[in-house]
C-alpha cells in the first residue's frame, strides 16, 4: 500500500485510519496490509436511522522494520 511505503520513508512511527463497522471489505484489506484495531467507538454514527461503529486502525512501524 502507497500511504504505508510513503509514511515509512518519512519515518512515521504510526499510521492511522478509520472505518465505519459495517464496511467489513475495508476492514479486511486493512487488516491485510498490517492494521489492527486500536478502538471502537460504539454507535459514534446514526446512519441511514441505525447506529454504526467507527473502527480505530492503527499500522504500527518497528525499529528497523523494511517497508
Amino acid at each position: 500500500m502507497a500511504a504505508i511505503e510513503e509514511a515509512g520513508r518519512r519515518q512515521a512511527r504510526k499510521l492511522s485510519l478509520r472505518v465505519l463497522g459495517p464496511n467489513t471489505g475495508a476492514r479486511r484489506l486493512y487488516e491485510s496490509c498490517g492494521f489492527t484495531v486500536e478502538g471502537v467507538l460504539r454507535g459514534e454514527f446514526l446512519l441511514d436511522g441505525d447506529l454504526v461503529d467507527d473502527i480505530l486502525m492503527a499500522y504500527f512501524y518497528h525499529p528497523k522494520q523494511n517497508v
